[in-house]
């Protein structure tokens, strides 16, 4: 019996969903900002795998833009904090806004403020921020070069 490609082709798909059911873009966004901080897919995997287990839920029912945008703002606030004292997420509204490959960093414009003081107190240490730090700034649109006197 001959098989059909284009079955075939289907059927390798449908069974690669059952595996992976999130969409290629939401793969893409997840492993794209990964990327941008300069880790991989395998640590985007393993952000996966660690709050599916805090959690207590299966990888398959999670949101893999979420969980990765969630972890470079807790990267971010566990950097800031240490370095100023300031909590973006006690001290401001600073949240990861789920919805896959449509997941955004949320805030409020007095946020960027109450951040833009704390942060205008370390102008050196700015410079020394990690990748995840700057890239998750640009994101809620704080301009490092301003604070740091750069141009």
């Amino acid at each position: 019996m001959a098989i059909d490609e284009q079955y075939l082709n289907n059927e390798i798909e449908d069974f690669r969903g059952a595996f992976c059911p999130f969409g290629y873009l939401d793969i893409k966004r997840a492993v794209s900002e990964a990327l941008e901080i300069g880790k991989d897919s395998s640590w985007a995997f393993e952000q996966m795998e660690a709050f599916a287990e805090d959690c207590d839920m299966k990888i398959t029912d999670l949101d893999p833009c979420y969980v990765v945008m969630d972890a470079i703002l807790q990267m971010a606030r566990n950097e800031i904090e240490e370095m100023t004292g300031f909590d973006l997420q006690n001290d401001a509204s600073f949240e990861t806004m789920g919805n896959f490959c449509a997941t955004t960093y949320d805030w409020q414009s007095e946020d960027i403020e109450l951040l833009t003081d704390a942060l205008s107190g370390n102008p050196d240490a700015l410079e020394n921020l990690s990748d995840a730090t700057r890239y998750w700034l640009s994101q809620v649109e704080i301009d490092l070069d301003s604070l740091t006197g750069e141009q």
